[in-house]
C-alpha cells in the first residue's frame, strides 16, 4: 500500500524542505520589513533634525528585508 505522501502525478516532484525554507526566508524577510519601517517612524520623532544618520537606520533596515524576501522568492 501506498502512502499518499510518497506517491505524486508530477514524476519531476523533488519532497523536500526547499518550499518550507523559501517560505521561512520570505517571512522573515517581512518582519525585517516590518521593523524597519517601525524603526523609521520612531526614529524621526526621536533623533533631531541635526543627526542625520538615525534616519538612514530605518530605510537601510527596509532594504535588506526586501532583499531577503527577494532571496526568499528566488527560492520558491
Amino acid at each position: 500500500m501506498m502512502l499518499a505522501g510518497v506517491a505524486h502525478n508530477n514524476p519531476n516532484y523533488d519532497p523536500g524542505w526547499v518550499s518550507f525554507f523559501a517560505a521561512l526566508v520570505m517571512l522573515v524577510g517581512c518582519v525585517i520589513v516590518l521593523v524597519g519601517g517601525a524603526m523609521s517612524i520612531g526614529i524621526r520623532g526621536l533623533v533631531g533634525r541635526r543627526k542625520w544618520a538615525g534616519y538612514a537606520i530605518g530605510p537601510l533596515t527596509i532594504a535588506i528585508g526586501l532583499g531577503v524576501v527577494a532571496l526568499g522568492v528566488w527560492l520558491w
